[in-house]
């Protein structure tokens, strides 16, 4: 349950991301100023990171190979009744690994397989694919965790329009702050819901959080679970 601060902040930012709907705005224009944050293109380009950077990190990366923060959710995923899972950015497995054994299937999608992912369980099938380009697989949800930052705004209109058509559930949880190398689009959690009505009119800002207690790195959750 959220406390009044955390249902207040909430509220604030589904009132902003009314008012951008209202404005027509559209991820490749600034946000307005009546947005306190701007979209972002950190300091890396989207030219140089592509399917071997992520392998690289996969690989050498320590925090690549530790975290998932998907796995925090995996309880209220599970109480969408969900028997068909499908992941994007599925990164290390961790997630996938341990919601197998309580749903039907998961599809786990990523541009490149973590070496802590080949062994996995039997009902649960890795796909290789780059999502602005290649289809989706089908499921009753589609969710994920720190990945839809990781695309260009150029692209990001159409991914999040494949993950809508993917399956009838969404759940996203989505860092809003710039990490210095990947996190290509930054915007704060109302610009990402007015993105998300354009595709899934029924979305909500469940809840907002500051990652390791700081106000800089605010990660919001998107999703359609009533």
């Amino acid at each position: 349950m959220l406390s009044a601060v955390e249902e207040a902040l909430v509220a604030a930012e589904t009132r902003q991301a009314e008012l951008l709907m209202k404005t027509g705005w559209r991820i490749e224009d600034p946000l307005t100023s009546l947005v306190a944050k701007t979209v972002v293109l950190p300091r890396q380009r989207s030219s140089t990171i592509d399917a071997s950077y992520y392998q690289h990190l996969h690989e050498e990366d320590a925090g690549y190979q530790e975290n998932n923060w998907l796995l925090a959710e995996k309880q209220t995923i599970l109480a969408s009744n969900a028997r068909i899972v499908v992941e994007i950015g599925c990164g290390n497995g961790a997630f996938s690994k341990e919601i197998a054994g309580s749903v039907r299937k998961v599809y786990a999608v990523d541009w490149a397989l973590s070496p802590q992912f080949v062994d996995r369980p039997k009902n649960v099938f890795f796909r290789r694919a780059d999502v602005t380009k290649d289809k989706i697989p089908g499921g009753d949800i589609t969710c994920s965790a720190d990945v839809l930052e990781h695309f260009a705004p150029s692209d990001l209109a159409k991914v999040v329009a494949k993950c809508v058509s993917s399956s009838p559930l969404q759940y996203h949880v989505i860092a809003c702050y710039d990490d210095g190398h990947s996190h290509l689009t930054v915007m704060p959690p109302s610009a990402w819901l007015a993105l998300f009505w354009r595709y899934c009119p029924g979305a909500r800002l469940a809840r907002i959080d500051c990652r390791r207690n700081r106000a800089s790195q605010l990660v919001c959750v998107i999703t359609n679970i009533k």
